[in-house]
């Protein structure tokens, strides 16, 4: 008993030394976002503090527009993910038909290529399309991802056969099945794609800065980098552009944070 309660001690303590390194900038990033010019670099009581950097920055960029295109495109790309992702899970892990080995290795094998690889191919296609600076040039190409779809279909495994099969005798097809029981089934494993799906593409920055050229197309990362440019004498105002990135994804996280221990929970490696 002992043992057990020094181990649980031991296990806290660490997970709680790990939290610092990740508590420590975003905590640093928030007092340098209140701070005076005349206070940079140095330490002051809350009671020096000031909101008046939030102002500025919504007054002197363009933060909304960089807002609102990081809202269209990670939410498309979401809603994308969710659909394509999931039913193309379902097909390789419950449906039987010609080839799912084959595409399955090839889901695997798109894992394993560098995404720097085929920014250039990509873009070439984008071209042709005549897609640059615009949303859907942002939100097709990543519609779909390997890793997710992996991770829904070793999912989609851990469903008893037994399930699906009294379904059937019920008369249910193939597509009742996937809507009136797998995705009840999977929320767990559908919170943790929205956070994976969410937090990469709202801090996605090479794709967007490739082919953006035009400041009304900016996403978040891609505006608080000329900002950064702009403002470098100033790191209040920079730490200020961090702040704001980064609170949409702290807010997703907390609402889907128990579906996602969930999901890493249940989600097992077979098949």
């Amino acid at each position: 008993m002992m043992h057990s309660r020094r181990t649980q001690t031991l296990r806290y303590f660490l997970l709680f030394s790990f939290s610092i390194f990740f508590i420590v900038p975003f905590g640093y990033a928030i007092y340098t976002s209140l701070l005076s010019k005349a206070d940079i670099g140095h330490l002051v009581l809350p009671s020096q503090w000031t909101f008046e950097n939030y102002k500025d920055i919504f007054q002197t960029s363009d933060i909304l527009i960089w807002y609102k295109n990081s809202i269209i495109v990670t939410f498309g790309i979401l809603i994308g993910n969710l659909f394509v992702n999931t039913t193309a899970a379902y097909s390789l892990a419950r449906i039987n038909y010609r080839g799912r080995g084959v595409v399955f290795f090839l889901v695997i094998g798109m894992m394993m290529v560098p995404y720097q690889v085929m920014i250039i191919p990509i873009f070439s296609m984008i071209v042709d399309l005549k897609w640059l600076n615009s949303y859907q040039g942002l939100i097709i190409p990543f519609l779909f991802q390997g890793f997710l779809v992996f991770l829904m279909r070793q999912f989609f495994l851990t469903v008893p056969k037994e399930l699906e099969e009294a379904a059937e005798v019920d008369g249910l097809s193939k597509i009742g099945i996937f809507y009136r029981i797998m995705l009840p089934l999977s929320k767990g494993a559908i919170g943790t794609q929205i956070i994976f799906s969410f937090t990469g593409t709202w801090n996605s920055f090479v794709w967007p800065v490739t082919l953006v050229n035009d400041s009304r197309w900016y996403v978040m990362t891609v505006g608080l980098n000329t900002l950064k440019n702009r403002y470098f004498e100033w790191p209040n105002l920079t730490m200020t552009g961090v702040v704001l990135l980064t609170l949409p994804i702290i807010i997703v996280f907390l609402m889907f944070q128990r579906h996602m221990v969930q999901g890493i929970a249940t989600t097992g490696l077979k098949g």
